[in-house]
């Protein structure tokens, strides 16, 4: 990770290495150097050992590891207080993967030089790979003592505060690196959470006051502000942060969306519908995040169906298929007014668009063929349903309606083939009564008596009154 950081140090350990030490410079003179008007003295032994760590260096970069440490060793056996040998030995350790190892050669490292930082970031990583948290945070402590304007340090540093739970420090960590980077949203964004987990809203809301002191005319930090209050009960604040986002702008979508949210609270759902009308119109935000609006108005439209529910759920579910129009939600939600309405006609071309966008939906199949049996049009049922039972051959409800059609067109063998299918896979007694009751109708009309008379009692058996048809039949 640090091989660019690392290389300026190696070189710098050899060329401390071709440096003469006190008893070399009394004890060798074989080979002499003059440096301004004085002379150094470099020891055989001195050139043997550089040369066995640097060539223990490259079989190290070479992936040879057995022959690196076997380098380093003989390097280490001359000279034991060699801290870039253990820093190496380290290295050799954490690519085995043997961390305790790694982490035993740089505490080695470090005690022979506690300035040098590379030693620590590196003893740092290895306790974040060991889990050893504490051990970690407090190294990258001091590490970012060192160092206080390099920011990986200090998310590193944030990022053991947070598996040791210890979340206002983790915030005193992201204020260092707002102090770096000038506010940045990620990084309150990050704040809030923490404050929020730790329930304290005043702290939360205030990382949006500080955005917004930096950045006044920036509507979205206001609702952001906003809706921490919202959620947490604190309605007329929340008011009064998205009311100063529409003084900015008042067609912003998310202060429209906010306003709905908070209207709908109050039970305001006119003044919640004009805000959607405005925000539901934004390309840029996702329908995603109009559904939970839209299904709120298209359940108060099934619960109490007026021309004032109905009619705002329609709206806007209009504006949906027009600036979502690959999405099913819109065409589904207006196929279900009308048809609520009984407008069928209107319902089944609604319908047809949601199918052609997602032919997967069992739901939309069944309510689109309920439409089509309330218009009589068992002919497009029939065409429709082959595909259908493709799609679901072992649902015995499609089965038994479109079965259904196939009696109505007259086509009673058909329609006998798909029932005994229903009834292999219904398990419920009402469904049952009425598939034996049209397979005793179907039996009927092709003149077999007996079978139907015989369906028509397993219906009776099941719930359902065929006591006239069989008196009637048996006549």
């Amino acid at each position: 990770m640090y091989l660019n950081k690392f290389f300026p140090l190696l070189l710098s350990v050899l060329l401390l290495m071709t440096m003469p030490d006190a008893s070399a410079q009394k004890n060798k003179s074989r080979s002499k150097a003059k440096t301004k008007g004085k002379t150094t003295v470099i020891s055989d032994e001195t050139r043997q050992q550089s040369a066995i760590f640097a060539d223990a260096l490259r079989d190290f970069y070479a992936g040879n590891y057995e022959s690196a440490e076997s380098g380093f060793r003989k390097v280490l056996a001359k000279d034991a207080k060699n801290d870039a040998v253990y820093f190496m030995l380290a290295r050799i350790r954490k690519e085995g993967k043997n961390y305790s190892g790694a982490a035993y050669y740089l505490n080695e490292a470090i005690k022979l030089d506690k300035t040098n930082i590379w030693y620590k970031v590196e003893l740092a990583e290895i306790y974040d790979l060991m889990e050893d948290y504490k051990g970690a945070a407090k190294l990258w402590e001091d590490i970012c003592k060192l160092k206080p304007e390099n920011e990986y340090y200090l998310f590193t540093l944030s990022e053991d505060y947070i598996n040791l739970e210890e979340y206002t420090k983790v915030i005193d960590v992201y204020n260092k690196l707002e102090v770096l980077e000038g506010y940045n949203e990620e990084i309150t964004n990050a704040k809030v959470s923490i404050w929020l987990y730790l329930n304290d809203i005043k702290n939360a809301v205030g990382e949006y006051d500080k955005l917004i002191k930096e950045f006044p005319s920036e509507p979205l930090y206001y609702v952001q502000a906003g809706n921490i209050c919202q959620s947490n009960n604190l309605t007329e604040k929340a008011l009064y942060y998205y009311q100063e986002a529409l003084k900015l702008d008042p067609n912003n979508t998310m202060a429209n969306m906010a306003m709905a949210n908070h209207y709908l609270s109050t039970s305001d759902r006119e003044a919640a519908y004009q805000s959607l009308l405005k925000a539901f119109s934004d390309t840029q935000i996702s329908l995603d995040e109009k559904l939970p609006f839209l299904k709120s108005y298209f359940s108060r439209a099934m619960k109490k169906p007026s021309e004032e529910t109905i009619g705002q759920c329609r709206k806007l579910s209009q504006i949906i298929c027009e600036i979502h129009p690959d999405r099913v939600e819109g065409w589904a939600t207006m196929a279900s007014l009308y048809m609520t309405e009984k407008k069928y006609d209107q319902a089944r071309k609604y319908f047809d668009s949601a199918i052609g966008i997602d032919k997967s939906s069992y739901a939309l199949w069944e309510d689109y063929f309920y439409c089509l049996s309330q218009q009589q049009d068992y002919a497009s049922m029939v065409s429709q349903g082959k595909e259908v039972l493709e799609l679901f051959p072992t649902n015995a409800v499609m089965l038994y309606n479109i079965a259904h059609a196939y009696y109505y067109v007259k086509d009673y063998t058909k329609a006998i083939e798909l029932l005994q299918q229903a009834a292999v896979y219904s398990y419920d007694n009402n469904l049952l009564a009425n598939i034996y009751n049209v397979l005793g109708d179907c039996h009927k009309e092709l003149g077999h008596k007996e079978e139907a008379i015989k369906n028509w009692k397993t219906a009776q058996q099941k719930g359902l009154n065929t006591q006239d048809k069989i008196k009637q039949l048996a006549e």
